[in-house]
């Protein structure tokens, strides 16, 4: 099998992965063809059907069953015919975010960039501008580290790390013209939507980092950040967690507890703005003038 590397983990896959890339490691998860004999959702429910603390079903119409057992396998039984974009989609999006959940991790909806020597993830439902204000802030120089997914463990001495994910932005045309990009020499992530992949394999960052903050974005008639209290921020993480289904499936404590540990190491804010492509460089100054204020009173404490 053809052998990748995300989220620091080595992935031998039957299933071509061009948007990862290429390893050596040993396999720490395969992705495999077969039969997956699991009944077909009685409604048109898709994603999530059945779900244990060992296994995760996941079926979408037209494109296939995907079955994930104990975090380190992959089955995808597809519909013959099937565009191999829509595959992919489901197994490095849902069906990665619940093997990241067996293993024991907190996945976000959320998309992450390397400033500063940690990792900063912005959250927020489908459509908010995740994967657009981590464009902007590798515009400015930084580093991606997970764009939508991203998946974040403890390291065992009380720091929370984000492992990186995929090399890769997923942009709307008016989102990537705005950082110079020609959306036409872009190729589709599918065969449906306009939406754009844009590789960034010099600007990914390929170590885990601390996780230093977390944006949650938000309207407003002006640019603001405010930092969230403890209630509030873990509604929020609850609210955006990668697949809540899942856990609320298989272990709603457990997972509970994941995200107060979160809140209780990390600082949480909101980031309330206007939606306009042309202000967010000024968006993406904003951030770093946060971080930075941040770094100085980090100084001072320790002196």
């Amino acid at each position: 099998m053809p052998s990748y590397t995300a989220y620091n983990l080595g992935i031998h896959s039957a299933l071509p992965l061009p948007e990862l890339p290429s390893s050596d490691t040993p396999a720490d998860v395969v992705v495999r063809f077969g039969s997956v004999d699991r009944a077909l959702p009685n409604s048109p429910k898709q994603g999530l059907i059945e779900a244990t603390a060992e296994e995760a079903y996941l079926f979408f119409e037209g494109i296939a069953k995907f079955l994930i057992r104990s975090g380190r396998e992959i089955t995808v039984d597809p519909v013959p015919g099937a565009d191999e974009r829509w595959i992919r989609i489901g197994v490095l999006g849902p069906s990665m975010g619940a093997l990241l959940y067996q293993r024991g991790w907190l996945t976000l909806h959320a998309s992450s960039v390397a400033v500063g020597g940690g990792a900063v993830a912005f959250v927020g439902e489908r459509g908010w501008g995740k994967s657009t204000m981590a464009a902007a802030m590798c515009a400015r120089g930084h580093r991606l580290v997970a764009d939508d997914v991203t998946a974040i463990r403890g390291d065992g001495a009380g720091s929370l790390e984000v492992y990186p994910g995929y090399p890769q932005l997923k942009l709307w045309p008016d989102a990537a013209a705005s950082i110079g990009e020609d959306p036409k020499m872009l190729p589709r992530l599918d065969p449906i939507t306009e939406r754009r992949a844009r590789r960034v394999t010099r600007d990914f960052h390929v170590e885990p980092l601390p996780l230093r903050r977390i944006y949650v974005l938000g309207g407003g008639e002006r640019f603001e950040i405010e930092f969230l209290g403890a209630q509030e921020a873990l509604v929020e993480l609850i609210r955006h967690t990668y697949g809540r289904e899942l856990f609320q499936a298989v272990d709603t404590r457990a997972h509970f507890l994941k995200c107060a540990t979160l809140v209780n190491g990390v600082p949480i804010c909101s980031l309330k703005r206007q939606y306009s492509l042309s202000a967010l460089p000024d968006l993406a100054l904003l951030v770093e003038e946060d971080l930075a204020r941040s770094d100085e009173s980090d100084l001072v404490n320790a002196g």
